[in-house]
């Protein structure tokens, strides 16, 4: 998953084209194990496949401490824009290390801390980065060369005129991981940062790159659209406590 190295290998001018799969760990190692024997077994040579194929969410009872009232992507956007990060659920999961917008926790990105806030809720070191998702068609205008990237493989840098505005996403190096969304590849996500966009005239959010489930959620509310359910949860386990971040101007209600 070396991006550095993705970008290279597409800009050395040697191949027309290169795709690289979005799991290139040990699951596209035995993905790629089950082609060549489909292949060795009979005349298939394609593979029909989306990224978006591991396991569905399951209604389960609500658990202990929790509460859930109905959601629509509105209420997202205003919680983002409110500086509230937001684990995000909704249809299958992603195959590989990267969340891709089924199991991820979105937060805006024009406050540096928080990418802190964000490392602290998932108990990893502060300097640890995180990832921006976009909308395809605002992506080269935020990052150099913000190309077509729907599995966050190729590196980018934060253009000069972005770099203060969205702070949270960008490495020391002013360079980042990003994910560009389409309205066709993936509608949900899209939909939603268009309406965030709105509200706070940002094209993208941060999104922690670590798959999530809703063990991990604390300090942050849980989305789940495809069931219409919001559910809150503050976690007690730590001992730390969460932090406030400022509010942007304009009106807070929701």
């Amino acid at each position: 998953m070396r991006t550095e190295y993705h970008l290279d290998l597409r800009d050395s001018g040697r191949f027309g084209e290169i795709w690289i799969p979005p799991f290139p760990n040990d699951s596209g190692s035995a993905l790629g194990a089950a082609c060549a024997e489909m292949m060795r077994r009979s005349e298939r040579w394609y593979l029909d496949w989306d990224v978006y194929c591991g396991p569905a969410l399951q209604p389960e009872p609500m658990p202990t401490g929790w509460t859930s009232r109905a959601a629509e992507l509105d209420l997202v956007a205003k919680l983002l824009h409110a500086g509230e990060p937001v684990v995000f659920l909704h249809g299958r999961a992603e195959l590989g290390p990267r969340a891709l917008g089924h199991r991820s926790i979105l937060a805006a990105p024009v406050d540096i801390r928080m990418r802190d806030l964000l490392n602290e809720i998932k108990h990893r070191e502060s300097y640890r980065p995180v990832a921006p998702v976009c909308l395809a068609e605002r992506a080269a205008e935020v990052f150099d060369p913000g190309g077509h990237d729907p599995f966050m493989l190729f590196q980018n840098g934060v253009r000069s005129a972005w770099r203060n505005r969205v702070p949270a996403v960008a490495h020391a190096d002013d360079t980042a991981r990003l994910q560009t969304v389409s309205p066709e590849q993936e509608p949900v996500l899209y939909d939603l940062l268009h309406r965030y966009e709105q509200l706070s005239g940002i094209p993208r959010v941060a999104v922690r790159t670590a798959r999530c489930s809703c063990s991990c959620t604390a300090w942050t509310t849980t989305i789940i659209p495809s069931s219409q359910t919001r559910c809150s949860r503050r976690c007690t386990r730590s001992a730390r406590a969460p932090r406030t971040l400022p509010s942007p101007k304009g009106d807070k209600s929701y």
